[in-house]
């Protein structure tokens, strides 16, 4: 008798095993994914995991801490800014992503909505300056 429960406990190791491996194989076609992704969003790629020490240091951190911070609140000057530039998909000056934040709806009382839109690219991760009063998607 004893030696069928040791069966069992190796028949539910191997099945574990299994399990683990699909899963990590599943992760990995997510990662390539991922990449590809951000290969076509012109982002910087994630950092690719290597190890269960690197998954552990990983595991370790916050979700936002991991991924640079939480991104622009919903419905706000910032969200509006990212996606006129991401529409956009090249450099444009101040001028021409506040008429696109106005044309996609965003509604404010601003009367100096251009100076704000300056001062919000300036503070975005994810913006590039590339001259005077042009700015970019990294």
């Amino acid at each position: 008798m004893p030696r069928k429960s040791t069966s069992n406990g190796q028949n539910v190791i191997k099945s574990l095993h299994a399990y683990r491996s699909r899963l990590m194989d599943e992760r990995s076609a997510i990662d390539g994914k991922l990449a590809a992704l951000d290969a076509l969003l012109g982002g910087s790629p994630a950092p690719r995991r290597v190890g269960r020490a690197a998954a552990a240091a990983v595991a370790t951190r916050s979700a936002p801490a991991a991924r640079g911070g939480r991104g622009p609140r919903k419905g706000s000057l910032k969200e509006y800014i990212g996606n006129v530039l991401a529409r956009a998909g090249g450099v444009m000056s101040v001028r021409d992503i506040t008429s696109g934040v106005l044309s996609m709806g965003f509604r404010t009382k601003n009367k100096t909505l251009a100076k704000s839109v300056g001062i919000a690219l300036t503070e975005m991760r994810g913006v590039r300056k590339v001259g005077r009063g042009k700015f970019r998607l990294k």
